[in-house]
């Protein structure tokens, strides 16, 4: 069994330690904070506020009213006949499922278009780092967590590690 280990003090090892590399330019960015912090993220969150809020509302009201009706039938059971109590539980589970039907739908409907905004926005802010580091001649770009977001080709030694592993 493999066990997990993290290869990022090694690699800046491996790149720090070769002389030929010796002015290598890394920078680290935190894409929580830069997404919290930047316009079109923000906007986009707006966004989907409002082109949600309708059905969020509809939602809203199905369980206000689904409510009412188990307050109703929970007060007044005692006095009801035995149809009216099976109309009345009729009613509830009908009111129950369609809450909840629509509930899902709308889960969906909501991570589906906060995924393609996301994915949209990923894609501006990658153009947006690669560009930086382009212009400011780094050589390599770290999520905050290790994950690389951009490296120039000469840092990448994936072929050299595959040559001694084989």
């Amino acid at each position: 069994m493999f066990k997990r280990i993290n290869i990022l003090p090694l690699f800046f090892l491996v790149i720090l330690s070769n002389n030929l590399y010796a002015d290598t330019k890394i920078g680290v960015v935190k894409l929580d904070v830069l997404f919290k912090e930047i316009p079109i993220y923000k906007q986009s969150q707006n966004n989907l506020k409002k082109e949600f809020k309708p059905k969020a509302d509809e939602l809203n009201k199905l369980e206000t009213s689904w409510n009412k009706l188990n307050d109703d039938y929970l007060k007044n059971e005692r006095t009801m006949s035995k149809n009216d109590r099976k109309e009345k539980i009729k009613e509830i589970n009908q009111t129950e499922q369609e809450f909840r039907n629509k509930q899902q739908k709308l889960q969906q409907e909501l991570q589906a278009k906060q995924n393609s905004e996301l994915q949209r926005i990923r894609i501006i802010v990658e153009k947006a780092i690669n560009e930086y580091a382009e212009k400011n001649d780094y050589d390599l770009i770290l999520r905050a967590d290790g994950t690389t977001l951009f490296a120039k080709k000469y840092v990448d030694i994936t072929q050299d590690i595959i040559n001694i592993l084989n």
